[in-house]
């Protein structure tokens, strides 16, 4: 079911002139094109915070494409009535791909930005400060369940060893999609090798 406001949108143009419609569905792809622009220059102020050429590339690139989205929106609107419906569609095609192309850098910005990769690096130099009492431990009480115990702790260094080598390489790769995803998996076991060893050693 279409939203409200699509649903206002449509009903307002069939209660319009043709003129009138095209107008209002032209200033509907300005409003379009003016937050995509806006959404750009928050991006290209973070690329630019970290120095990060390729994510600047990248951005100069979906500028150059929201150029020409402008453009043909312009040239949308001197367009006589039998060659509308066919650039109307380009049109819509052209800001969707741009919307979904800005969201995609987007998402990776604020998936692992330098706040939270600095945060996720305390957290690993934290559970190997721990690691190292927890294995104190676990050598005073050798006796008992000591296999089991071992396990864990050697559970949890391989995470923190294999969160380290994703975060550098998320790093490396500026943050790609597959980068993150690899990322997100090993912070996961990370977590969860850390609370079974904290849940055996912590008091």
């Amino acid at each position: 079911m279409p939203a409200t406001g699509a649903v206002s949108f449509i009903s307002g143009i069939h209660d319009c002139s043709p003129r009138a419609a095209r107008d209002l569905l032209a200033a509907r792809f300005d409003a379009e094109v003016r937050e995509a622009d806006g959404k750009l220059k928050v991006l290209q102020a973070q690329a630019e915070a970290r120095k990060a050429r390729a994510d600047m590339e990248e951005i100069s690139a979906l500028a150059a494409a929201r150029e020409r989205v402008k453009q043909d929106v312009a040239d949308l609107k001197q367009k006589a009535a039998a060659d509308y419906a066919a650039t109307k569609s380009a049109v819509e095609k052209e800001i969707k791909d741009l919307q979904a192309d800005i969201q995609r850098v987007s998402d990776r910005y604020t998936a692992w930005d330098a706040a939270r990769e600095r945060e996720f690096n305390a957290d690993l130099d934290e559970a190997e400060a721990k690691l190292g009492v927890w294995k104190a431990k676990a050598d005073q009480k050798r006796a008992q369940h000591a296999m089991k115990r071992n396990d864990e702790l050697a559970a949890l260094e391989e995470k923190i060893a294999l969160a380290r080598a994703r975060s550098a390489e998320a790093k490396h790769q500026k943050y790609t999609a597959k980068a993150q995803e690899a990322l997100d998996d090993a912070a996961h076991h990370f977590v969860q090798a850390y609370d079974a060893a904290a849940k055996r050693y912590e008091e």
